[in-house]
């Protein structure tokens, strides 16, 4: 019996030791591959940013240049070299604080100008084959046979304001862009007469003169001999070949009176013969 027991255990050992002897076989699967596919583009999808944008045409035939006339105070872009001087701040040293804008309380009170008033007569320029309104008294200078220019003789003025218009044949009918550099090299020519400082010529616009488009531009600048500080528009248009011009220079201050009230006048009253 004994030796039936040994036996059978002697079975057993074997067995387990069988057992630990044997690896474990695992089965071993490829990883799965995965594919990511690229996202499909939208249909008609604009890369650029692109946009059809349909254009107006203000050139077919309705429009009325007659209609900008009459009460024209005209607005011309100034350059970036007039640009508006800014108000200073003053930074709170607390962080976040609200830049307060400085007034000082001593600033001084313009004087007021006193107030102009005309009276209109009618100038005939021959060697120009026009006429036109303009304010009465005005000294005549015709010695150019193709300028005509009209001079304030008022001596209560630190600056005698004038209209001068010109008439010069070309050989063909300019463009906008001759008309603007007409314009610019009637700026650079005062510019460097030596008697301004100070000159500040605003960008150039268009306006209807004499019937046609012609293009335009404002300047101020300072009188070096006396100190008088000035400005002045001048507007340029080529018709049938002969290049006219029309130049207004006053105190600064009386602006918007001779806008209105000299070059206005002069554009709405102007007859060619």
């Amino acid at each position: 019996m004994k030796k039936r027991m040994l036996c059978l255990v002697l079975a057993l050992c074997a067995l387990l030791l069988t057992a630990c002897q044997q690896k474990e076989v695992f089965d071993t699967l490829p990883p799965e591959s995965r594919v990511t596919e690229a996202p499909a583009e939208a249909q008609g999808q604009d890369l650029f940013g692109e946009t059809v944008v349909g254009s107006t045409d203000y050139d077919d035939g309705t429009y009325d240049p007659s209609s900008e006339e009459g009460g024209d105070w005209e607005e011309v872009p100034e350059s970036q070299g007039d640009e508006p001087t800014q108000a200073p701040v003053i930074q709170s040293e607390n962080a976040g604080a609200t830049p307060v804008i400085i007034d000082p309380i001593d600033k001084p009170t313009p004087t007021p100008l006193p107030t102009l008033s005309f009276s209109y007569v009618t100038y005939e320029a021959p060697s120009l084959h026009m006429t036109f309104e303009g304010p009465s008294g005005w000294r005549v200078d015709d010695s150019q046979s193709d300028t005509y220019t009209l001079i304030n003789p008022d001596p209560s003025m630190d600056y005698a304001a004038t209209l001068t218009v010109r008439a010069v044949p070309v050989n063909k009918q300019y463009n906008k862009s001759e008309l603007t550099r007409e314009v610019k090299g009637m700026l650079d020519t005062l510019s460097g007469s030596g008697e301004l400082t100070g000159f500040s010529p605003s960008n150039t616009a268009e306006r209807t003169f004499l019937g046609s488009t012609g293009v335009y531009a404002n300047y101020k600048a300072v009188v070096k001999a006396t100190g008088a500080e000035i400005a002045g528009r001048l507007i340029v248009v080529c018709v049938d070949r002969t290049l006219y011009s029309l130049h207004v220079s006053y105190p600064r201050g009386y602006t918007e009176f001779y806008v209105a009230n000299v070059y206005d006048k002069f554009r709405h009253s102007v007859k060619m013969n």
